[in-house]
C-alpha cells in the first residue's frame, strides 16, 4: 500500500510516493536545511496619514496585533496625539481602530508610548495637563470583537507638573507600569497599577534607592510578570549620565528593589539604560551613546538572573559598526530573540537612514543573525526609532518617513527573522510531532505551502527533514 494510505491521509496516493520516497532518501542522505533572509512583508501607515503626525514614535506587538503610536496627530487639536492598532490575518495586515483619549486637548502627545498584551493597550500622554504642565497620564483600552473602548485613564496620586508620566508603559496581564522621568527634579519614578475586573488602582510608586537629579530613573520600563527592568540612563555610577537600569519583583503586592545593573566597561555619557526589554529571566539594556567603535556608535548588553542575582552575559554590537549610529536606541526581546535599534546608521547612499539588527543566543552565545534595513531607505528616516519582535516576526518604525508628508512616519514588518520555533513541525497545533502532522506535510508535498516548515514557499525535502528530526519529540 502506498505511504499516505498507511498514514491514514485522504490523497489518491499513487501520484507523488516516487517523489516522496526520493525525498526521504535524499533527507536521510542529504545535508541539513538552509534558512532564509529576512523578508520585508509590509510597510504600514496611518489611514489618514499627514505630515507631521510622527507615526512610529513607538510600536507594540503581541501575537497578531500592532499599536503604534503617532503623538502628533491633529484629530484634537494641534499635536493632540493618535494611536493605531493593526492587525493580522495571515500574511496581510490591515488597521483595525483608531484610538484617541476622550478628554484628549492640544498638545497632550497622545501615543507617545504604547504597551500591548492581548485585548489591552495602553498609551501614554506626557503633555496631558490635568495636574500641572506635562503632569502626564495613560490610557487603557480593551477590545472586544474587533471594538476598542476605553476602560480607564491612569494618573499618579502624587501627579505634579513635569513628571512627564507615561513616557514610557509596559504591561502584562493585569499589571501596568508607568515611567515618570521627570519626577523629583529628574530624579524620576515609576508606578504601578494593577486590575481588578475593569478596575485599575495604583498599587506603588517605584523610586531608586539611590536617587539623584536628573538621574532620569523611568525613562524606560520593562515588566514580566513580577519582575521589572527600569532605565535610569543620566545615573552617574561610571561617570556623568553612564547609566545604570534597576531590578524590582513583587511578593504579594509589595515591590522591592533587588538590584542595581551597570555595564561591566560602563563609561561617561554611554546612556546605558536608554532602552530596555525583558523577557523570563533576560533583559537587554541599550547604550546607544557607548563609543566603543566610535563616538556614538552605540551597544547593548544582556543580562541573566532572577531576584537578586543578575550576570551579564554578553554585550552586542553591531558587525558594521561605525561612529554616530545610535546602535541601542531601541532594543526588544521574545525569548532568545533580540531587536536593537540603530536609527542613525547611513546606507543605501544616505545619511540617518537607520537599520535594526537581530541577534539570537545559541547555549548562552549571542550572534548577530541578521541586519534588517526598508526595501525604500531614503535619508533621515530613522529607521529603528523603535522596535518589536514576536516569534519570528519584527516591528521596525521610521517616524520621520516622509510618504504622506514631512516626518509623516510609516512602520516596516519583517518574518523569517532565523528565530527557531520552539514547536516546528506541529502542522496540526496539539503539541506533538507525530504520524499526524507527517501525514499532514506529505499530504502538500511538492503542491503547495500547506507543510511549508523553513518558510521558502514550498513543502519539500527540506520540511520533510525538519520534522522528521524532531519526530515524536514533544513540543516544549
Amino acid at each position: 500500500m502506498p505511504v499516505a494510505c498507511l498514514l491514514g491521509v485522504s490523497t489518491h496516493c499513487s501520484v507523488r510516493i516516487t517523489a516522496i520516497a526520493a525525498g526521504l532518501l535524499a533527507v536521510l542522505l542529504g545535508p541539513a536545511h538552509a534558512v532564509g533572509e529576512p523578508i520585508q512583508v509590509a510597510k504600514l501607515t496611518a489611514s489618514d496619514a499627514a505630515e507631521e503626525d510622527l507615526f512610529g514614535r513607538c510600536v507594540a506587538f503581541d501575537d497578531d496585533t500592532i499599536v503604534i503610536g503617532a503623538y502628533r496627530d491633529d484629530d484634537r487639536g494641534t499635536d493632540s496625539g493618535s494611536a493605531y492598532v493593526f492587525v493580522r490575518n495571515g500574511e496581510t495586515w490591515t488597521q483595525q481602530a483608531k484610538l484617541t483619549a476622550s478628554d484628549g486637548a492640544p498638545y497632550d502627545w497622545f501615543g507617545s508610548s504604547t504597551a500591548l498584551d492581548g485585548d489591552t493597550a495602553v498609551v501614554g500622554s506626557i503633555y496631558d495637563s490635568d495636574n500641572g504642565w506635562a503632569s502626564g497620564s495613560a490610557y487603557v483600552f480593551v477590545r472586544t470583537g474587533e471594538t476598542w473602548t476605553q476602560q480607564a485613564k491612569l494618573i499618579a496620586s502624587d501627579a505634579a507638573e513635569n513628571d512627564y508620566f507615561g513616557w514610557t508603559v509596559a504591561i502584562d496581564g493585569d499589571t501596568i507600569i508607568i515611567g515618570a522621568d521627570g519626577n523629583d527634579g529628574y530624579a524620576g519614578s515609576a508606578y504601578v497599577f494593577t486590575r481588578s475586573s475593569a478596575t485599575w488602582t495604583q498599587q506603588a510608586k517605584l523610586t531608586a534607592s539611590d536617587p539623584a537629579g536628573e538621574d532620569h530613573f523611568g525613562w524606560v520600563v520593562a515588566l514580566d510578570g513580577d519582575t521589572t527592568v527600569i532605565g535610569a540612563y543620566g545615573d552617574d555610577d561610571n561617570g556623568s549620565n553612564s547609566g545604570s537600569a534597576y531590578i524590582f519583583t513583587r511578593s504579594g503586592e509589595t515591590w522591592t528593589q533587588r538590584t542595581k545593573l551597570t555595564a561591566s566597561d560602563g563609561a561617561t555619557g554611554d546612556r546605558f539604560g536608554h532602552a530596555v526589554a525583558l523577557d523570563d529571566g533576560t533583559t537587554v539594556i541599550g547604550a546607544w551613546a557607548d563609543n566603543g567603535v566610535g563616538a556614538d556608535s552605540g551597544s547593548a548588553y544582556i543580562f541573566v538572573g532572577s531576584g537578586a542575582s543578575w550576570t551579564q552575559q554578553a554585550k552586542l554590537t553591531a558587525s558594521d559598526a561605525a561612529a554616530a549610529d545610535y546602535f541601542g536606541w531601541a532594543v526588544a526581546i521574545d525569548g532568545d530573540a533580540v531587536v536593537i535599534g540603530a536609527d542613525h546608521d547611513d546606507h543605501s547612499g544616505w545619511p540617518d537612514t537607520g537599520s535594526a539588527y537581530v541577534f539570537l543566543r545559541t547555549d548562552g552565545t549571542w550572534t548577530q543573525q541578521a541586519k534588517l534595513i526598508a526595501s525604500d531607505a531614503w535619508e533621515a528616516d530613522l529607521f529603528g526609532r523603535s522596535v518589536a519582535i514576536d516569534g519570528d516576526t519584527a516591528i521596525i518604525a521610521a517616524y520621520f518617513d516622509d510618504d504622506h508628508g514631512l516626518f509623516s512616519g510609516s512602520a516596516y514588518v519583517f518574518t523569517d527573522l532565523g528565530v527557531p520555533d520552539p514547536c516546528v513541525g506541529d502542522l496540526n497545533g496539539d503539541g506533538q510531532r507525530d504520524q499526524s502532522d507527517l501525514g499532514i506535510l506529505l499530504s502538500h508535498y511538492e503542491l503547495d505551502d500547506g507543510g511549508d516548515l523553513d518558510s521558502d514557499g514550498d513543502t519539500d525535502q527540506a520540511d520533510l527533514g525538519i520534522l522528521l528530526s524532531v519526530y515524536d519529540v514533544p513540543c516544549p
